[in-house]
């Protein structure tokens, strides 16, 4: 049925409620899956699919419609089944109660019809599947709490996903009242998605959302001040974000952010270093606009909390990557030569694997990514006298 005005006349008329009785309640599996078939063809048309689609999707998830469409068998081999994963969560208490819900509604039209043939059928305005909507966010047709738990699970619509997910994000950290648990699932799954599927970096800026992110890191709140940082940590993995990022004010915003959430200055120098290594003049004009240097090596003399080696060594290697510009190299160099706590630091090794452990002096400590030898302080210098012999 890909004719425009039978697929109206079917929703309007009551034809759809019809059909997805057969689907849930039919005996014979042949008519559920030739049902199924014409459902898909039906959201399919051009013109009057996508409403039906919508209708339908109040008493079906969008996975079973999408199954309609490319194999009714499946279809009904899931609205049978139990499933629970990032894009569906389906048991025998959402289908048992959705067929009922659907027979009733069916029952309650045909009765009206056969007194009115001209009466139309209104679907519900709420959806009638009885899933754990209350307890999950979902956002493009995805679990966001199982889809944490399973990343690397295989999305039928990765692009889909991650522009709902930064729209809901971008959405979220404009309010006046945040909600600081939403807002922490939400950055959990979008740096889930794009570790999983660093391809989609690349498709971040022409979304508009780079630019949005900067200006609300800016707002004086410790969730949302994480939460960009964490982002853009991920966006620092991309050439294409890094160059957006440089188009925008970047330098200062990040600035303000490390300064309320001292515990995530690690990652934002992670972030740094990378968009850094770019050699992106742009970014170079703006770190000596905002005085990023003096501000990195006053953290280099502060009693950073967690691990303040790993820390201290993505700073280092934050500002090495700034000496490296053309056009501000010297300017850097030149500032960086005038500090005493650089000199402590700058000839010191960071391509070593850093762990929890002082050595002769060297207190190192991080995560693979991070790569250094940090001194922690001056180092004691060792005694030419012998320990005392133990009395025998």
């Amino acid at each position: 049925m890909s004719n425009g005005k039978l697929v109206k006349d079917a929703n309007t008329k009551g034809a759809v409620i019809y059909l997805l009785n057969l689907f849930c309640n039919a005996s014979n599996p042949i008519i559920r899956e030739l049902t199924a078939g014409l459902l898909g063809k039906m959201t399919s048309e051009k013109l009057y699919g996508p409403k039906l689609r919508i209708t339908l999707s109040k008493f079906l998830p969008t996975l079973f419609l999408d199954a309609m469409k490319d194999s009714p068998e499946t279809a009904v081999h899931m609205f049978e089944g139990t499933q629970e994963n990032p894009e569906l969560i389906w048991n025998d208490d959402s289908r048992e109660n959705l067929c009922s819900v659907v027979e009733k509604l069916a029952n309650e039209h045909y009765k009206i019809q056969k007194d009115d043939p001209q009466v139309q059928w209104k679907p519900p305005n709420e959806p009638c599947l009885s899933l754990p909507e209350n307890q999950e966010t979902i956002i493009a047709g995805v679990y966001l709490r199982l889809f944490i738990q399973n990343p690397t699970w295989v999305l039928r619509k990765p692009k889909e996903f991650l522009t709902e997910l930064l729209d809901k994000l971008n959405a979220v950290m404009s309010k006046d009242n945040i909600n600081n648990e939403l807002l922490e699932t939400l950055t959990q799954a979008l740096v889930c998605l794009l570790t999983a599927q660093p391809s989609l970096l690349d498709h971040v800026p022409a979304l508009g959302h780079i630019p949005r992110i900067l200006q609300v890191m800016l707002r004086p709140d410790d969730a949302v001040s994480g939460s960009c940082l964490q982002i853009i940590r991920q966006l620092s993995n991309s050439d294409t974000c890094i160059k957006c990022l440089s188009q925008s004010s970047f330098i200062s915003p990040m600035m303000k952010a490390m300064t309320r959430r001292l515990d995530l200055v690690g990652i934002a120098c992670e972030s740094l270093n990378n968009a850094f290594h770019q050699s992106s003049e742009d970014l170079m004009t703006q770190a000596l606009e905002a005085k990023l240097v003096p501000y990195l090596l006053d953290l280099l003399e502060k009693k950073l909390t967690g691990n303040a080696s790993a820390i201290k060594a993505q700073i280092v290697q934050a500002l090495k990557a700034m000496c490296l510009s053309l056009q501000h190299g010297e300017q850097i160099i030149e500032q960086l030569d005038k500090s005493e706590v650089w000199a402590e630091y700058k000839n010191q090794k960071h391509d070593l694997f850093i762990s929890e452990t002082q050595t002769s002096g060297y207190l190192t400590g991080g995560a693979p990514s991070v790569a250094g030898y940090l001194t922690q302080g001056s180092m004691k210098a060792m005694s030419n006298v012998p320990p005392p012999l133990e009395d025998s």
